[in-house]
């Protein structure tokens, strides 16, 4: 499995809040990077950028906010039909590992849960969010993995 789920326009929906999300191809289709909007009284941004990295067999992203959050994440698709990035170690203040977990992924439709962890194995959840295309049935074409 690729990102190629992700792409896309995205209406983002959760317990007391919504907000929106466009993830698309750059840099000669090799790169995902992901714009995050959060509506609402306390509105909050963020931008990914995800690459393959064909050479360790894994996805590697850069996660950065208005909150000043710098987070860096390896991942791809587990035999259960999520996709998931995770820290591979403890980070921030917290000292916590820190992972994303896309679910239930469909044509027009999945899931995202934040999840937090004091050793990397347990895990618990601290944000869910349900997304819905924006433009039903608009499926981007694949990214091609970086070559070298």
């Amino acid at each position: 499995m690729t990102l190629d789920f992700w792409l896309g326009d995205w209406v983002a929906e959760w317990e007391g809040g919504s907000g929106s999300n466009a993830v698309t191809r750059e840099l000669d289709s090799r790169v995902v990077v992901e714009r995050f909007e959060a509506e609402g009284p306390e509105p909050f941004s963020g931008l990914s950028v995800s690459v393959f990295d064909s050479v360790a067999g894994l996805w590697r992203q850069t996660w950065v906010d208005s909150s000043g959050n710098y987070w860096a994440f390896t991942g791809g698709p587990q035999d259960d039909g999520t996709f998931v990035f995770a820290t591979p170690e403890r980070v921030d203040k917290d000292r916590m590992f820190k992972r994303m977990v896309f679910s239930a992924i469909e044509p027009d439709a999945f899931d995202w849960r934040w999840e937090v962890s004091e050793d990397g194995t347990v895990w618990a959840q601290r944000w869910a969010i349900h997304y819905r295309r924006r433009h039903v049935g608009a499926v981007p074409g694949p990214v091609r993995p970086a070559v070298g």
